[in-house]
């Protein structure tokens, strides 16, 4: 085997036998001189494929044994440190919605069962894959939860082996792809879409996910040697991205990782002219057109399910925010991955605008040095950290669904990225240090042993449902989602009733501090005329939190009151509060104040203010204004003056009262 050449050298011979260069391809369409191939068995820290020369990359020849047995060695360590998954057990937290109290899945694979999963949007998700393979689940295991890890477990080893097979065949880096792969396979961000039953959504969409990249370079390399039939793989492409759309729809932005692909490792940017590169677009259309299809058809499931949230929830100044702080605390816990939890607090209402701005200019730096490396013909670094900043715009939150800000499922397919720039960048660095090939290889051993222990820990989190939710409530603050799914999990285990109920206290404290926060927010916006429909958002907001608050209902409608246009909606909301609290004087004063506005409603107006006097006879104001609401009735003419004089004798210098008075004595009788 010849010995890999070193920058100032001459590029060797193609293998007998081996894959013509897609560069050299690619090149040969735009004009370009082809590339030479790089030997495929080299070691990761000496790898001549790794090396870009024009933008394009050298690809791997024929399968050696090599990379064979290192597939099928990661394959089992994979499967080995997720082998503990099978003893756990099912999780009260989605998994009855997908399995245990779903009765068409527990029925298993018949035709009602398949056009039922074609046709619902249960769950506020469009998957019949998914659904399908829980179905076969049940038809092959029951309800023995050992049996759907299992399917978990596969599914996601083959994604591991998967990734290497495509990263190796594209790049020829035999020893950078195992890495890469290694990482994916094992990093603890990961065990929540592997342990969690009701993620199978992940890792089988994923797992077509890995099919398409896998066909679309096989596509790439045959058709730039001109092989019979390439087009095969070209459509084998399209179906698995149409397969794992059904499955998961997080496949969206496929197309897009494809573009990048295209760039590097396939070279097919090299020096190439404006057709050439608006031709690399256009033959992705159809792939786009699928990821189209499936944005629709996701938004409007969401949407039925109630999951989609709208502007009044989130503006879009905090969902930018907060997108930002995400891709960082993400970026964080790929580095770091502590503190992990399987539901994590939305970050709530804007946040500091100093965090906003550090978010910002973290990611837009990132970003520039990625661009430079790319100039700077090691554009390895930016496909991989666009690859992660795009792969997570779908779940990143500026279309929000449902309450959480980031999730570590999200992370499943965009940390790829962040592994493929990461790995290729330190094996970069120049060869002239001392032990390089020695030292990088004892690192990245370690970073995979430290991987695969923190990954084995966080696993038997999941073992049951009370020993995942007080982790979660051990590790996040003010989550009021956790403690609510502890108490459903401490009610349907073996711990006594005080536990649950505890749980559940505490959920409610959580709740009732989150309204009272957004809450006194809005109070404090309502200080300022031009803030008016930012007062009314954050009162809003704390009804989302907690529904049931008269006061902040109360609060609310006296906003619309003084809001052109919005009087019934303030009357509704004063009634809304009565519901909740009947005896509340207030309410029924400034509902008695409201209907008054409106003449075919004051005897409804007179009632109301009747029962604030009821409710509170010491209150001046409240006698002044039932006066004030009787007095245009010359029926109710005496009653009017009893009140206004009782208001005189609470608060002798209420000019209102006293004017009204005098009116009404003037008037006679």
């Amino acid at each position: 085997m010849a010995k890999p050449r070193s920058s100032g050298s001459r590029s060797p011979q193609p293998q007998r036998g081996a894959l013509p260069n897609v560069a050299a391809g690619a090149g040969v369409q735009a004009g370009l001189p082809a590339q030479s191939q790089a030997e495929v068995g080299s070691a990761p820290s000496s790898e001549p494929a790794d090396r870009v020369e024009g933008n394009a990359v050298h690809l791997p020849g024929r399968i050696t044994r090599r990379p064979v047995w290192l597939g099928a060695l990661l394959f089992l360590v994979v499967a080995a440190v997720f082998l503990p998954s099978l003893r756990h057990d099912f999780i009260t937290y989605d998994d009855p919605g997908y399995v245990t109290a779903n009765a068409q899945v527990q029925a298993g694979l018949t035709w009602e069962n398949v056009k039922w999963a074609f046709a619902s949007v249960e769950v506020s998700n469009w998957h019949p894959l998914t659904w399908l393979s829980h179905m076969l689940d049940c038809q092959l295991f029951g309800l023995q939860p050992w049996g759907h890890h299992l399917t978990n477990l596969l599914l996601h080893a083959c994604n591991t082996l998967l990734l290497f097979v495509v990263l190796r065949r594209a790049t020829g880096a035999v020893g950078r792809s195992l890495f890469v792969a290694a990482l994916f396979g094992l990093h603890p961000l990961h065990v929540e879409s592997v342990a969690w039953i009701a993620e199978r959504k992940d890792v089988l969409s994923t797992l077509f996910w890995m099919l398409t990249l896998w066909a679309y370079v096989v596509w790439v390399q045959h058709r730039a040697a001109e092989r019979p039939r390439a087009w095969v793989f070209y459509g084998l492409a399209f179906l698995s991205l149409a397969a794992g759309l059904m499955a998961k729809p997080m496949l969206v932005t496929l197309p897009c990782v494809l573009l990048l692909l295209d760039g590097w490792p396939l070279g097919r940017w090299a020096e190439a002219s404006v057709s050439r590169r608006c031709f690399l677009v256009v033959e992705k259309l159809p792939f786009f057109v699928l990821s189209a299809v499936s944005c629709v058809i996701t938004y409007f499931a969401q949407q039925q399910g109630g999951a989609v949230k709208t502007l009044e929830d989130f503006t879009l100044l905090e969902r930018a925010a907060n997108a930002l702080l995400a891709y960082c605390q993400y970026l964080g816990k790929c580095f770091w991955p502590t503190r992990l939890a399987v539901l994590y607090p939305n970050f709530g209402q804007l946040p500091p605008w100093w965090q906003t701005a550090l978010a910002g200019a973290l990611l837009a730096a990132i970003s520039i040095v990625a661009m430079v490396l790319w100039q700077r013909r090691r554009p390895a670094v930016a496909v991989g950290w666009f690859w992660f900043l795009g792969t997570l715009v779908p779940v990143i939150g500026l279309v929000q669904v449902g309450g959480a800000t980031m999730a570590d499922r999200y992370s499943y397919v965009p940390l790829v990225g962040i592994f493929i720039a990461a790995v290729w960048a330190v094996a970069d660095l120049p060869e002239r240090l001392p032990q390089r090939r020695a030292v990088l290889g004892a690192v990245a051993g370690a970073v995979v042993l430290t991987c695969g222990v923190l990954t084995s820990r966080q696993l038997s989190l999941w073992r049951d449902s009370v020993n995942l939710f007080r982790h979660t409530v051990a590790v996040t603050e003010n989550n009021w989602m956790a403690y609510y799914n502890l108490s459903l999990a401490y009610g349907k285990s073996a711990r006594t009733a005080d536990e649950a109920k505890e749980a559940f206290r505490r959920m409610v404290d959580i709740i009732a501090g989150l309204a009272e926060r957004h809450h006194r927010r809005g109070l404090a916006l309502a200080q300022s005329p031009d803030r008016q429909p930012e007062a009314i958002a954050a009162l809003e907001k704390a009804l989302r939190v907690k529904g049931d608050a008269a006061e902040t209902r109360n609060d609310l409608g006296l906003v619309l009151a003084r809001t052109p246009g919005r009087l019934l909606e303030a009357i509704a909301q004063f009634q809304a509060a009565l519901h909740y609290r009947p005896d509340f004087p207030e309410a029924q004063y400034n509902l008695g104040n409201a209907l008054v506005q409106l003449p075919e409603r004051r005897n409804e107006a007179i009632a109301a203010l009747r029962l604030a006097v009821w409710g509170r006879p010491d209150w001046a104001e409240a006698h002044c204004a039932f006066a004030a609401a009787m007095a245009s009735d010359p029926s109710r003419r005496a009653s009017a003056i009893a009140e206004y004089e009782m208001a005189l004798r609470l608060q002798p210098d209420m000019e209102r009262a006293r004017t009204g008075l005098a009116q009404l004595q003037a008037a006679g009788p």
